[in-house]
């Protein structure tokens, strides 16, 4: 009778439409024919998380800002009583109502008002015909199940209870393992399990060790957790995955050690991240392990302390994986040889300093602690700035509405909406003023002014000033005007004329950066070079040209590209559409759309055929051709043809080469000396080795 009721309940809820409608800033409801069944009276209709339903000719009301139950008769099921309601589904409402000034328990009411579980709860969940509750003792939750009659099923003292489909519960003890659980309450599996799935063709995936398996709905072991991954499709059929393996290998293909895991990185020298099913830890590079998987981030090392971190909470441990600081910070930063960390006290990060001892350096919390900038840290207390030095004192009391900028022993503050600098004895060298001020050295700033920028010591003085854009350097003032050319000014005011690299006794419109000796110019709108007495040694005819390497520069005559000397001898003529420099006598050339290798006779080495070539630190050619790339030497040799989707070359005589995504390892020559059969390979110069990952595929398994 009571499944009938609850389905009764549920269809006529799905089967009646109802309207909300307000007047004068109150609620009510009528039908789908506009009648009203309840009067524009309540501050709110429905359920206290903000969803509306009528459930078995009840909804919840808000008046005083409390709620209570009511029916579309107008009757008053309850009074306005309850903190909150919320419907989950079934014949039972979720109340919450006040036991004390300070405390809000959680309850259920059935349909007509009556509570069915009393307010003893911090929580409750309802599923189906069960209910999860917890308490909680002191700083932990305990988590039981109750029938809809507050009959307890699973006793209260589990850390976590979720359902995981029709009549079954997984439950996870504080050691944090998990156990299943018959909705009478039964346990059915020892707590060796990680976590379980939700009920799928009357199956569950088990994660257990990192590894998956399947149980059935008594507890049994259908497949044995030794899968990284299961799945059940719709028909019920099952398929698995092999975990991930990764190698070490040697130029030549030895296996040199090998590790299953998700991925496997370089963190730093003599470390991998390693990381499995969502867990991560660190590895040696003998693939041993050096920080257990487990944690959810683990960060770089800093003088071998690293902060780890787990649900969102972070501790910092040290190289022998002891504890610094716990893990039960929400944000934690190694800076230098100290540790900023901030923890949520009543809803507020709260900052300290602490050093890599795990001692405690600040006296009291701050809402913000800054990065160490090699003199203090920037704090923030009550809504105001100051500082903290390394000793965790604070020598500048937080009363500045900001810390602009430091320099030496002084700091550019702005103090109740003006702008002044002060000593680290918090002494005023310039008190505030509205004008934002910048420093220069210790006895200089910049005070920026409504259209101009003065230069000024700190009695006030102006030493100088402009309306450009102006840069502090060293040891001048960089100044922009308006042409985009710029001065330099000295801090004594005075305009520097720096001393020319050449002394160009050539008026031209434009030069360029100096190369073996020549430097390009601009003149009557074409170009040539001078020397570095400012001579023409190149007459300016060319419509553009490059910078002299190995005796030869690039120039553009009538749209084409060639070579020429430094005594103004046409060597190589233009008959290219663009070219580039030479370099151990070899230069790349394109023409008619195509690349190709000449030398500095003009001489073609390797036909200019390619797509595309690049120059590689070895003095290879790296060559492609319809997307795909082979190899050339420096005498033009195609030592492999263009045939690969990627080929690296390693600089130590062997390349990386792939193709449809997998990845093996060839010889300068074309050799190929590991197979290319792996989905990633990564060369490590620090051991002279590859990491090689092959991806497990997706089989088919029978089942018992």
């Amino acid at each position: 009778v009571h499944v009938l009721f609850v389905l009764c309940a549920v269809v006529q809820s799905m089967a009646d439409p109802f309207v909300r409608f307000e007047e004068k800033g109150k609620v009510g409801l009528k039908d789908e024919k506009g009648k009203v069944l309840i009067p524009a009276a309540f501050e709110a209709l429905g359920w206290s998380d903000g969803n509306f339903s009528v459930i078995g000719q009840v909804t919840g009301y808000k008046l005083k800002d409390h709620w209570g139950i009511i029916n579309l008769q107008k009757q008053f099921i309850t009074q306005a009583d309850f903190e909150s309601l919320t419907y989950q589904g079934g014949d039972r409402i979720i109340a919450s109502r006040k036991t004390n000034p300070f405390t809000i328990k959680y309850g259920c009411l059935d349909l007509t008002g009556k509570m069915t579980v009393p307010f003893r709860y911090d929580g409750i969940n309802i599923s189906g015909l069960r209910a999860v509750v917890f308490i909680k003792n002191g700083p932990l939750f305990e988590y039981g199940l109750i029938d809809l009659y507050d009959k307890g099923i699973i006793p209260l003292r589990y850390r976590q209870i979720y359902p995981i489909g029709t009549l079954r519960y997984a439950v996870e003890n504080r050691a944090l393992k998990t156990a299943l659980f018959s909705e009478q309450g039964n346990q059915l599996t020892n707590f060796e399990i990680d976590s379980i799935s939700a009920f799928h063709h009357g199956m569950a995936i088990i994660y257990q060790d990192f590894a998956q398996g399947l149980i059935g709905r008594e507890g049994e072991i259908k497949i044995k957790p030794g899968y990284r991954e299961l799945k059940v499709d719709e028909e019920g059929a099952i398929a698995a995955r092999d975990f991930d393996e990764w190698k070490i290998l040697d130029g030549e293909n030895h296996e040199i050690q090998k590790v299953r895991a998700d991925h496997l990185e370089k963190s730093e020298p003599g470390v991998y991240l390693i990381t499995l099913a969502g867990k991560s830890g660190l590895v040696d590079n003998e693939l041993k392990i050096i920080l257990p998987v487990g944690y959810d981030f683990v960060g770089h090392a800093d003088h071998g302390n690293r902060v780890v971190g787990t649900q969102k909470h972070y501790g910092i441990i040290k190289k022998n994986n002891s504890n610094i600081l716990p893990i039960e910070f929400d944000s934690l930063a190694l800076d230098r040889n100290f540790i900023r960390a901030a923890q949520s006290i009543n809803h507020k990060m709260s900052w300290s300093l602490y050093d890599t001892f795990g001692i405690q350096k600040t006296r009291s919390y701050y809402e913000f602690l800054g990065p160490y900038n090699g003199k203090f840290f920037p704090v923030k207390k009550r809504g105001y700035w100051g500082a903290v030095n390394r000793y965790g004192e604070e020598f500048i009391n937080c009363v500045f509405d900001s810390l602009l900028e430091f320099k030496a022993d002084q700091v550019a503050v702005k103090f109740r909406s003006q702008f002044g600098i002060i000593d680290k004895e918090e002494k005023w060298l310039l008190p505030p003023q509205p004008q934002r001020v910048a420093l220069v050295n210790e006895n200089l700033f910049l005070e920026k002014g409504d259209s101009n920028t003065f230069l000024k010591n700190l009695k006030g003085e102006i030493i100088y000033f402009t309306s450009n854009p102006i840069i502090a350097e060293r040891d001048y003032l960089k100044e922009t005007v308006t042409t985009g050319a710029e001065k330099q000014i000295s801090y004594q005011g005075s305009e520097m004329i720096p001393k020319e690299e050449t002394a160009s006794v050539l008026p031209v419109q434009r030069t360029f950066a100096a190369s073996e000796g020549m430097r390009g110019i601009q003149k009557d709108g074409k170009y040539g070079f001078v020397d570095s007495r400012g001579r023409l040694r190149v007459a300016n005819r060319y419509d553009d040209i490059g910078e002299f390497h190995e005796g030869l520069a690039p120039i553009k005559l009538i749209g084409k590209w060639g070579y020429v000397s430094i005594h103004d001898q046409i060597i190589i003529n233009p008959n290219y559409e663009s070219v580039q420099p030479f370099v151990n006598t070899i230069a790349i050339v394109h023409r008619t759309g195509k690349a190709g290798l000449i030398n500095k006779e003009g001489n073609v080495i390797l036909a200019l055929r390619y797509d595309s070539i690049s120059r590689l630190p070895d003095q290879t050619f790296l060559i492609m051709t319809a997307r795909l790339y082979g190899l050339a030497d420096q005498n033009g040799n195609v030592l492999i043809e263009p045939r690969f989707d990627h080929l690296q070359n390693l600089q130590n005589g062997y390349l990386i080469a792939g193709r449809e995504g997998k990845f093996g390892l060839l010889t300068l020559q074309g050799l190929s000396t590991v197979p290319m059969m792996y989905d990633k390979l990564v060369y490590d110069p620090e051991r002279n080795q590859y990491l090689a990952w092959k991806k497990s595929m997706w089989k088919s398994l029978p089942i018992d």
